[in-house]
Order: structure tokens, then C-alpha cells, then sequence
């Protein structure tokens, strides 16, 4: 006996668009759109494999967005909403560390790191790093989105945070 496989619409429902942009905290013209570009290049894809390709791409973003957040949380120690070069050394050395000593390989040194992002991210140029300015850099830097997708180190540097 042959299983047939139902192909999804060419276009989602008032309803699924209102709870996939709940739950992907994406906006109903943009998963409309999503799936629009997803029924072009996958005309016979069911709506699983485009609840699937959703799950994966946004909650993911928005997993490591959310890691960026807390990442911050732990640089800014004396809770200003910004943070020095003095506070992105002290946490990058012990960061690195920790990630070498979980075989993470890095291409920089927390020195390198820290001017990197003073000479990328301080665009106002005032030696301090807003919240946005971190959270964007530590997305787009390899070195650093690995430390983020590695559990243990983030644990680590929680307890570092706490003691």
C-alpha cells in the first residue's frame, strides 16, 4: 500500500500565520513571506517540513540571540549597561581559557578580541560598548559564537559569574 504525502498550500491561513509569528517571534508578513519562499523552491514540501525549516532557523537565532544577551550580562560586571575594555579583558581571559581547556580552537587573543570589538563596535567612540553594539558583534564573530554554542563553557563562566 502506497502512503501518500499531503502537499501544503500555497498559502498558510490567518490562524497558522497568527501562531507561527507568536511562536517565532517573526512578523505574519515575514512568515507569510518565509513560506511563500519556501513553496517556491520546495512546491511539493508538506507543512511539516516548513513548521521544521522554521523551528530550526528562528529558534535557533533567537537561542543564541538570548545566549547574547546573558554573555553581556556576564561582561558588564559593575551593572552600568555598558561595558569597558577593562571589564571585556577581564572576562576574555578567563573565556579563552576555559574554551581552550574544552578543546575549543581560537584564532585570537582576548587583547585582539577586545581591540577588535573597540574598533568595530564603539562606533560612537566613547570606550564603552552598549548593550546593541555587543550583542550584534558577538553574533557576527566566529570565535565568539563558538564559545556561545559550547555548553560547557558557558556553564563555567555562569559559576564564574556567581563566585
Amino acid at each position: 500500500m502506497t502512503q501518500c504525502r499531503s502537499v501544503a498550500p500555497l498559502e498558510l491561513d490567518a490562524e497558522s500565520v497568527a501562531f507561527l509569528a507568536d511562536a517565532s517571534s517573526l512578523t505574519g508578513d515575514q512568515v507569510r513571506q518565509l513560506y511563500a519562499d519556501f513553496k517556491a523552491t520546495q512546491p511539493s514540501g508538506s507543512r511539516s517540513d516548513f513548521l521544521n525549516l522554521l523551528a530550526k532557523t528562528h529558534s535557533s537565532a533567537e537561542l543564541l540571540r538570548k545566549k547574547a544577551h546573558q554573555f553581556f550580562e556576564l561582561f558588564d560586571a559593575n551593572k552600568d549597561h555598558s561595558i569597558s575594555k577593562d571589564e571585556v579583558l577581564t572576562i576574555m581571559n578567563t573565556v579563552f581559557q576555559t574554551a581552550r581547556d574544552r578543546g575549543v580552537q581560537l584564532r585570537k587573543t582576548p587583547l585582539q578580541v577586545c581591540e577588535d570589538f573597540f574598533k568595530q563596535l564603539d562606533t560612537d567612540r566613547n570606550c564603552l560598548i552598549s548593550h546593541q553594539e555587543f550583542v550584534e558583534g558577538v553574533l557576527t564573530d566566529p570565535d565568539l559564537l563558538r564559545i556561545l554554542q559550547t555548553p560547557e563553557v558557558m556553564e563555567t563562566l555562569g559559576r564564574w559569574a556567581d563566585s
